[in-house]
């Protein structure tokens, strides 16, 4: 049976959903209408599991590369492990943003949640500690299956992105890693695309809908109340009407929401001094383990470094 000819594994808000909405309008790509549907974050990823997962790609994908995106798969060090026992040929694409900005985002998005009432400097020192950074390395992401769920462990571990990488080297040769940079996709889109195009082998001209705009800006504010949202979730109607859709139309109405809902706030969640030092100093180390990879050097890096 095919599998998947590539995986955009990452990271989480750092313009993967970009990516994945340029991608899937190529004629030769074949990709799921819902974004984040996580397949190896399960335990069981044998052929049984694949065969019902892979139904999303048939109808009009013969002779098309197969790929997804999940920004889960660089949230679990047990992930490289499944996926190469799986699928060991497929290429995998990252994303990578400068990490303080990487966790203010993901902070945002807890606001918007409403799974967090801390300060963003009070949650980055809970965070640094070297108990919790344990912790949350060793946890699995949320499902938010039931509503949403807090990820507050994770703001800064998913951000430690050479951490990350080194569990996908040891399984996958470099010349299937093709690691890119949230900057340089706002800066050169058109560069870019074409970059990833000639990583998948496939040729000739691509201008697809939306080149160089913001698939799905990030906020901390919510166009619809928490509250509205959880009321009308247990409408019996409503629920009704809804679990009448397929699971794929669901995720991706799911995802128009989510980019309608989201919108500016205008504070600019304050970081004293002394905590950006530190999470600077923290970022900066694990800037040289990507470097260690191979891969070029973060445009964060050097300032970090001089922090």
């Amino acid at each position: 049976m095919k599998t998947l000819d590539f995986i955009i594994i990452g990271a989480q808000k750092c313009a993967t959903t970009t990516l994945f909405e340029l991608l899937r309008q190529h004629p030769g790509i074949a990709m799921p209408i819902e974004k984040e549907l996580p397949f190896f974050t399960n335990e069981d990823c044998g052929p049984e599991a694949w065969s019902a997962f892979a139904d999303q790609y048939y109808g009009g994908a013969d002779g098309k590369l197969w790929g997804k995106a999940s920004p889960q798969y660089m949230a679990d060090e047990d992930i490289p492990r499944r996926m190469a026992a799986r699928m060991p040929d497929t290429k995998l694409i990252a994303v990578l943003r400068d990490p303080i900005d990487r966790s203010r985002s993901h902070f945002r998005m807890a606001l918007r949640r409403n799974t967090e009432a801390r300060s963003f400097d009070e949650a980055m020192i809970d965070r640094l500690s070297a108990e919790a950074l344990h912790s949350a390395r060793k946890g699995a992401a949320p499902t938010h299956t039931h509503g949403y769920e807090s990820e507050s462990d994770f703001y800064l571990v998913w951000s430690e992105y050479g951490r990350i990488l080194e569990s996908y080297r040891q399984h996958f040769a470099q010349k299937q890693m093709l690691v890119l940079y949230t900057n340089e996709l706002e800066a050169d889109p058109q560069g870019v695309l074409e970059r990833v195009l000639a990583f998948l082998d496939l040729s000739g001209e691509f201008q697809p809908r939306g080149l160089g705009e913001v698939m799905h800006a990030g906020g901390g504010g919510a166009r619809v109340p928490h509250g509205l949202r959880v009321w009308l979730r247990e409408r019996t109607i409503i629920s009704g009407l809804w679990s009448l859709l397929p699971p794929q139309q669901q995720g991706r109405i799911r995802f128009l929401y989510e980019r309608w809902n989201s919108h500016k706030r205008k504070d600019p969640l304050p970081l004293d001094a002394s905590t950006e030092q530190a999470l600077r100093e923290h970022f900066a180390e694990d800037a040289k383990r990507i470097e260690a990879l191979g891969i070029s050097s973060p445009p964060w890096s050097a300032d970090y470094r001089a922090a």
